[in-house]
């Protein structure tokens, strides 16, 4: 059978120079997609966590004069919406992110002397991504609220909560994001209570309106 193929097929399938060749072509697509998977899943752990940051960094700087005889003011929140352009520099939180500081109070409405519901006493927005969902909901629709775990505050006791909601940008495909099921919208939260022993309103400040709005992408 050897004898009657003609001398340059027998060379050409003793010849195993391409075999390296077809073996990594073959490997190749898989090689890329585990380690494109492995950046995207690297880079999403990044992204949740200085989102995580952003939110408890946020929830602190307003628990610390929130509830002092200082009193926090306008301008104060507008430094600190605005301080997250830096802080969470590369994410673009300005148009693809959402921030919500939310102050809660417990309060007594029956006169038991026992706190019964969370009341939510005041609220600012900042951010493009207002299709965030509010863990708190909006406080012109309703004042009471429910807090992690179904926590009651006691009477008087305030706490300042903060969320940060991020629009995930893939680095490679939406389709890979969406094949290993991640989500694209990073929620996180945090909450501090007031360093002062009483709930004071946000003082007001001409020229800076209040940022209150649940809809509006600059709150206001």
């Amino acid at each position: 059978m050897r004898r009657l193929l003609p001398s340059w097929m027998r060379q050409l399938r003793r010849d195993r120079r391409g075999v390296s060749a077809v073996e990594f072509a073959l490997v190749l697509p898989l090689f890329i997609g585990l380690m494109g998977a492995g950046l995207e899943m690297a880079n999403l752990m990044v992204v949740q966590m200085k989102v995580q940051r952003l939110a408890t960094m946020t929830a602190d700087l307003v628990s610390q004069r929130g509830a002092s005889s200082d009193q926090i003011s306008e301008v104060q929140l507008y430094d600190i919406l605005s301080a997250l352009d830096v802080s969470a520099s590369p994410l673009d939180v300005r148009r693809r992110g959402r921030v919500v500081i939310s102050a809660v109070v417990g309060e007594d409405t029956d006169n038991n002397g026992t706190a019964d519901v969370n009341r939510i006493k005041w609220q600012r927005f900042d951010g493009g991504f207002t299709a965030a969902t509010i863990q708190l909901g909006c406080w012109t629709t309703s004042t009471s609220t429910t807090l992690k775990n179904a926590r009651q505050l006691t009477v008087g006791e305030t706490v300042f909560h903060a969320q940060v909601s991020y629009q995930y940008v893939p680095l490679f495909s939406q389709a890979l994001v969406e094949w290993f099921a991640v989500p694209t919208e990073i929620t996180r939260t945090a909450g501090f209570r007031g360093r002062g022993s009483i709930y004071r309103p946000v003082l007001t400040v001409e020229n800076y309106p209040p940022k209150q709005r649940c809809t509006s992408a600059t709150g206001l």
